[in-house]
């Protein structure tokens, strides 16, 4: 045999190896490939979605705190004195006391420095006691009304 055509086979068979190497490792190769680009597009995909209820999300917000203020207007509109007073008198027919209508009371000043006189236990009665505290929440009363 001839060193030229020992040499030619000598290369035809590597190139028969490589070609055997290709050819086998090549589905393999674009299985791989293939898989990679399926998961890159499907994580992408997962993203557009979540990204999208997110936005959702946020946007439902948004009306739901624009509903809150609405609502928040309307309830101070609703609660006001005059809405209040021009109700009572449509509804219920109510009025608003004049000040010939309105009765003051004498108060009778008690200060810290002058306390309520206390009855003693032995001299106290059922009558006496309740008397007091009913002096007391008068006075109680009368000066809420008076400080306002």
């Amino acid at each position: 045999m001839n060193a030229y055509v020992r040499e030619y086979r000598k290369i035809e068979d590597r190139t028969r190896r490589r070609d055997n190497f290709v050819l086998r490792y090549l589905p393999i190769l674009l299985l791989v490939a293939g898989a990679v680009v399926v998961a890159k597009i499907y994580t992408q995909s997962i993203e557009i979605r979540w990204s999208r209820q997110v936005m959702e999300e946020k946007q439902a917000a948004r009306d739901l705190d624009l509903q809150n203020q609405d609502l928040r207007r309307t309830l101070a509109s609703l609660s006001t004195r005059e809405r209040v007073t021009h109700d009572a008198g449509r509804r219920l027919g109510m009025v608003a006391p004049r000040e010939k209508d309105v009765v003051w009371l004498p108060v009778v000043e008690r200060s810290p420095d002058r306390p309520a006189p206390v009855v003693a236990r032995s001299e106290a009665t059922p009558t006496s006691l309740v008397r007091a505290w009913f002096d007391g929440l008068w006075q109680k009363e009368a000066l809420a009304l008076t400080s306002r």
